[in-house]
């Protein structure tokens, strides 16, 4: 059986991380092709314009605009798409909402080697573009109010006021949705937790955050509960009740 080919694409404008990832891919990846290494995002577009691209390491800041930007030109994205940048804020919380896979620099071997092997493994992903294309209005509206989840069946695209709760199990999350859906989604809870924005989200013990928009009342019960507008009972954690209802007399007034 012949070997799929799978080429690679490098778009950075400095000449210093083109060099770590090329080496990276020849030491890890040797049956990978790079078939560029550029540092601008014109560069870039003609570049898959003339290849059959299977990855692409994408800096967010070049020589001739953004990462983004880039993304916003290209007509349908069929490839996974691997960030690399330094460490900012904004960008970071634009890819988890979005569950675009980012590596900060410099970067680690190992968490490279982790990325390449889920790109691999996820090249055929049909809801790219859609994807993508919600990454790039993040990045031009500045808001964080739809999500993308990676579930088992695929990407699940949400409205954030639309999750009710989050409960962990194991190392992945239960995520509870207005309307009664449950998805099983690969973060943990500390994932989430640095991801949502307080106070609409706190997490209350630790195994849950809360919707705190969707409370519906504190009762004394085996310990002091939460009842959620679903009719569930979520624990509070001593040493987060203080600051919880907190957040409930704020949300009141």
């Amino acid at each position: 059986m012949t070997q799929q080919i799978f080429r690679v694409l490098i778009a950075d404008d400095e000449p210093g991380a083109r060099a770590i990832l090329t080496t990276y891919l020849q030491e890890y990846f040797p049956d990978i092709i790079i078939a560029g290494d550029v540092s601008g995002i014109m560069e870039a577009k003609q570049c898959i314009a003339t290849h059959d691209i299977d990855l692409l390491f994408l800096d967010i800041e070049m020589v001739d605009g953004t990462g983004f930007q880039l993304l916003d030109q290209l007509p349908g994205i069929n490839f996974p798409v691997i960030f690399t940048t330094a460490h900012d804020e904004f960008a970071i919380r634009a890819f988890r909402y979005n569950a675009v896979d980012y590596l900060l620099k410099p970067i680690d071997p190992d968490e490279f080697i982790a990325a390449v092997e889920k790109a691999k493994e996820h090249r055929y992903q049909s809801n790219l573009s859609e994807q993508f294309a919600r990454l790039v209005r993040t990045s031009q509206e500045k808001t964080f109010d739809r999500i993308t989840l990676s579930t088992s069946e695929g990407l699940i695209f949400t409205d954030t006021k639309d999750i009710t709760r989050i409960e962990t199990y194991g190392n992945y999350c239960f995520v509870f949705l207005a309307g009664g859906d449950r998805l099983l989604v690969s973060k943990n809870l500390k994932e989430f937790e640095d991801m949502l924005p307080e106070p609409l989200f706190f997490r209350v013990h630790q195994s849950h955050i809360v919707n705190t928009q969707l409370v519906k009342k504190v009762i004394k019960e085996d310990g002091e509960q939460i009842i959620m507008t679903d009719g569930m009972k979520i624990p509070i954690s001593r040493r987060r009740k203080e600051d919880f209802m907190h957040i409930i007399a704020q949300r009141n007034h």
